[in-house]
């Protein structure tokens, strides 16, 4: 039994060796090693781990990997053939590893270095993601004429239904990926959104730090839940866009509204929401000091009147900290100083048929 294994990868390996070159040795052993590093090999083309498109480039490699070898072996089998499928293969993963590097090269060399939440980030461009995009084309281009000339199908070049074909394809998927892709340009060639901008959006109840622009999408830092949303470009840019600021290090002015009922005089309300200030700028490096609170009457309503209280945080991305310091500061302090916050009852009304009752059920 031992013997008869023998002889079988004895054969295996003469025919092995008939077919495989020192060169194609090199690549399956290159193809392995980057098959076991192709997690730091990603890392080193730019994608953070944190990043989305990690994982994908990750497994996208693994797989021109696992091809590259399943071309090889099939080669054993197929000898006629052994050339075009080592060459593709090999094709396939050049073109990859390039299209990255050129990618890369586009993001250090167009791209923009911005502070998200205390951490830098390279961001990506329009100048980035258009030369990247180029890239990416170029490479599946030359791949293509590659592959078309090691297989001998120049013949397809000159059918029109070939042609014709993948355009069709091209056209008819075209609001499948045109839409996100078109506008994911237009907010990076407008330099308007850029990461670390805080945003609102009213529409999709939306409140958040820009984290990166994609060709098909944006991802956000949501300021109230604090985990990351991903939206189309297309859904993105259909939306009213509120700017807060294009850096969430910088400073913004903030507003918070009370409603509180008639009976106080102004200066009792000055000094009861300066005094709310005060608590929340001493609890610590939220508020902004050097920009002294601003009491305003926004409307004198039927039930209440709606004070204003205006001052500025020193970081954008603490927003909803501030506004939750400042509720609570407020509610604190209403109770010591007398001020109620919920909406007064103007008047009421009293039902005889009520009041009938009543009587009626304490007898």
């Amino acid at each position: 039994m031992e013997q008869y294994i023998g002889e079988i990868g004895q054969l295996l390996l003469s025919k092995v060796n008939s077919v495989y070159s020192l060169f194609d040795y090199f690549v399956l052993g290159v193809n392995a090693l980057i098959f076991l590093f192709s997690s730091k090999i990603v890392s080193k083309l730019g994608y953070a781990e944190s990043d989305r498109r990690y994982n994908a480039s990750v497994w996208m490699l693994r797989l021109v990997n696992l091809t590259l070898f399943v071309l090889y072996f099939l080669a054993v089998f197929f000898t006629e053939k052994a050339r075009p499928l080592s060459v593709t293969g090999l094709t396939l993963l050049c073109s990859f590893l390039l299209a990255h590097l050129f990618q890369l090269h586009a993001l250090k060399r167009y791209g923009r270095t911005r502070e998200i939440a205390g951490t830098e980030t390279l961001s990506h461009t329009y100048q980035s993601e258009v030369i990247g995009l180029i890239g990416w084309a170029v490479a599946a281009l030359i791949s293509f004429l590659i592959v078309i000339n090691v297989w001998d199908m120049t013949s397809w070049l000159h059918t029109t239904s070939v042609l014709g074909a993948v355009v069709l394809i091209v056209y008819s998927t075209k609001d499948v990926w045109a839409p996100d892709n078109i506008n994911g340009l237009i907010l990076l060639y407008n330099n308007d959104v850029e990461p670390g901008s805080v945003v609102q959006v009213r529409e999709i109840d939306l409140l958040a730090v820009v984290v990166r622009t994609t060709l098909t999408q944006t991802v956000f830092k949501d300021l109230r839940r604090k985990y990351k949303i991903l939206l189309p470009n297309s859904r993105f840019r259909a939306c009213k866009i509120e700017i807060l600021t294009s850096n969430s290090n910088d400073n913004l002015d903030c507003n918070a509204d009370f409603k509180i009922g008639y009976g106080f005089s102004s200066e009792q309300i000055e000094s009861f929401l300066t005094q709310v200030w005060q608590w929340v700028a001493d609890d610590g490096s939220l508020i902004n000091e050097e920009r002294p609170p601003k009491v305003r009457i926004v409307e004198n309503g039927d039930h209440a009147v709606v004070w204003r209280l205006s001052y500025r945080i020193n970081s954008a991305y603490r927003l909803i900290e501030a506004e939750y310091l400042i509720n609570r500061a407020a509610y604190d302090l209403s109770y010591e100083l007398g001020i109620g916050l919920n909406t007064p009852l103007t008047h009421s009304i009293d039902n005889p048929t009520l009041s009938h009752l009543a009587e009626k059920a304490e007898r």
